[in-house]
């Protein structure tokens, strides 16, 4: 018995030899702690799988915010209820000079920051609000322009991105009080009758290519603006749609355009 344990014992070390360099008995251990380095280096860079958190990720706020990236450090937070239905906002910024975002239809606060630190660098307030889809969406557009006039703003700018720009455009008339001017970012379900009336200053910005909002409707939108101040209808290339123009290859023509409209026309 102990002479058939031993033979199976030089089998092993047998088949060890075997596995290392031809002609090097003393590289099998080397490369079985080779091998091992090895895989634990392999484990160690495979990437972590889509959708799941890595070590280094960014906690979410866990105070006061709005959609996870406005928190209190940026401004007033505020809450409004309108027809039961909650909606937060911030104000941000100093100064007499301000604007009311409403943003597109699929996007949200977070989308219009870019615009909006641009905007409160060069002296505006901003408000931005968590838009609620309702039957008439531009009365809350008129009630954040109201809250941001009675906070000390003297000129009122409202903006809006597609179908907020149409929300600026219709809350301008609603309003009992003259806006500094109206700022359409990709304005595609704006009309030509709802401009008619329209005395502020306007300012369309659109891409070229932006098949949601068509550029034969936003030029049919500026020469019924005729009644406008100012009305001015800048085209860039590209097929970015509302605040996506904002990171798009143009997105700097894009923010010049809107802080110089808004520094022309703040007196």
């Amino acid at each position: 018995m102990r002479r058939h344990a031993l033979g199976l014992g030089a089998l092993a070390m047998l088949l060890a030899a075997c596995s290392g360099n031809a002609g090097d008995p003393a590289a099998a251990p080397a490369a079985t702690t080779s091998a091992a380095a090895s895989a634990t280096e392999s484990a160690a860079a495979s990437p972590t799988p889509t959708g799941l958190p890595t070590p280094n990720s960014s906690p979410s706020p866990t105070g006061e915010n709005i959609a996870g990236c406005v928190t209190a450090d940026k401004g007033e937070i505020f809450k409004y209820t309108r027809d039961g239905t909650v909606t937060k906002g911030v104000i941000m910024g100093k100064g007499k000079v301000g604007a009311v975002v409403s943003y597109e239809r699929r996007g949200t606060v977070c989308d219009w920051l870019p615009l909006a630190e641009r905007l409160v660098a060069e002296g505006r307030r901003v408000l931005l609000f968590d838009r609620n889809d309702v039957v008439n969406p531009e009365k809350d557009t008129v009630e954040m322009a109201r809250r941001l006039h009675d906070a000390g703003v003297e000129k009122v700018f409202l903006i809006g991105g597609s179908m907020g720009g149409r929300q600026s455009v219709l809350a301008a008339g609603l309003l009992k009080f003259p806006v500094a001017g109206v700022i359409s970012v990709s304005g595609g379900t704006t009309q030509p009758g709802d401009v008619t009336a329209l005395k502020a200053p306007f300012l369309q910005v659109t891409a070229d290519e932006d098949s949601t909002a068509p550029l034969e409707l936003a030029r049919a939108v500026y020469q019924e603006a005729k009644k406008s101040a100012d009305r001015q209808l800048l085209v860039l290339n590209g097929r970015e749609h509302a605040s996506a123009l904002f990171t798009a290859e143009q997105g700097d023509k894009a923010l010049q355009a809107i802080t110089a409209f808004v520094t022309k026309h703040s007196g």
